[in-house]
């Protein structure tokens, strides 16, 4: 079959997800599934998730896959045990994203995320104290609504917290089977209307919520919220066949139309770069380079004490410039500040941004040469 389309799922090992997976390797129209999901089975899984009991102490996305593979022998499925908010933004460039996860912040990140590539994203939750299933559909457009479109202030301050979908918190995931059973369905059949080749005309920010216990159904759509903090922007995002290891900051910000080359700023999105680690035992710092979230852990002992290295607000900083860092720090390529392929990279000024996605590996011309080309585009 031609024209096949990729899906991503966030969340597939869980209570949702275990149950979803099954029903997305039987869509024909899907040819490649990318599975995420940075946990492993434990014993306790076993009362509410799908999976084979031998599976216990594996990774969640890994045992998945094998499970898609084993019903759709033909498909790409890609397994990625990591956390969501740590892989590179290009990773959810996909047809639609599903998202089974059980927290706000992996939700804002998802809705973020997705909405600057300009892909369609379906996201489901349960709550099992009201035996309630639910499923919200959103389409990036400027005037079309988000997930933040709907948030109050009690939503941004309980960012921490875990839970599987309402407002009220609870601890992961306490929903039966048959619940996340139920809410799986419902996320394959508008996934497979979103893939389908004449999709049905749906209302943007379409959510459908059941109450099992009542046997209600509710369906609502988000609006936009003109007062929303998240400000809708989709980026036109251009390909960078390079690798992270032969491209330095300096190429990428030679990239940077108009501005100065002193004004010229770098910075990854998603990620903050920290600049400096202070350790919490004795005191004693260490400058570093390197995003937040690709931090090895030998980088967060202490020399001196053997203690834990923490970042704080002066030793972060959300871009990095030539002026900042000077010619040696510039010099430096954009796998060592823990860049990898798939990440997209803004370079600009205040006065506007370009964006590129680290596409490598490649053949052919040199990185130097294809950076200076990409340079010259549009």
């Amino acid at each position: 079959m031609t024209n096949r389309r990729t899906v991503v799922v966030v969340g597939a090992g869980g209570n949702i997800g275990s149950h979803l997976v099954p029903h997305l390797a039987r869509l024909p129209t899907i040819g490649r599934l990318v599975l995420i999901d940075r946990d492993r089975y434990e014993a306790r899984n076993g009362a509410n998730q799908a999976f084979d009991r031998r599976a216990v102490g594996h990774w969640k996305a890994e045992v998945q896959a094998r499970e898609a593979r084993r019903i759709a022998a033909n498909m790409e499925v890609v397994p990625l045990a990591e956390d969501v908010e740590r892989l590179p933004l290009g990773v959810l460039r996909a047809d639609v994203v599903l998202s089974c996860v059980d927290t706000r912040r992996a939700r804002l990140f998802i809705n973020e995320a997705v909405w600057r590539l300009g892909v369609p994203w379906i996201d489901a939750g349960v709550l099992a104290d009201g035996s309630l299933v639910r499923v919200t559909a959103f389409v990036p457009r400027p005037d079309h609504p988000c997930l933040e479109c709907g948030w109050s202030d009690a939503d941004y301050a309980a960012l921490e917290q875990a839970y599987p979908c309402g407002p009220t918190p609870s601890a992961p995931t306490g929903a039966p089977a048959e619940l996340g059973a139920l809410a799986a369905s419902l996320q394959a059949l508008e996934c497979r209307k979103l893939l389908s080749s004449n999709p049905p005309e749906q209302l943007p920010g379409d959510e459908i919520v059941i109450d099992c216990a009542h046997h209600v159904q509710y369906v609502t759509a988000f609006r936009r919220n003109p007062s929303c903090l998240f400000d809708h922007a989709t980026w036109s995002v251009m390909s960078l066949e390079v690798e992270p290891w032969l491209a330095s900051i300096r190429d990428m910000l030679a990239l940077a139309n108009g501005a100065a080359p002193a004004e010229r700023r770098l910075r990854v999105s998603g990620a903050t770069f920290v600049r400096q680690l202070t350790c919490g035992n004795c005191g004693a710092g260490r400058e570093t380079l390197r995003m937040s979230t690709r931090l090895d852990p030998e980088m967060l002992r202490c020399r001196e004490c053997g203690g834990a290295l923490v970042a704080t607000g002066h030793g972060l900083t959300d871009s990095i410039s030539l002026a900042e860092l000077g010619d040696r720090a510039t010099d430096r390529s954009l796998h060592s500040i823990g860049c990898r392929v798939g990440d997209v990279i803004a370079v600009g000024n205040g006065g506007g941004e370009r964006y590129f996605e680290l596409t490598g590996p490649h053949r052919g011309a040199t990185a130097s040469a294809r950076l200076e080309a990409s340079a010259h585009d549009s």
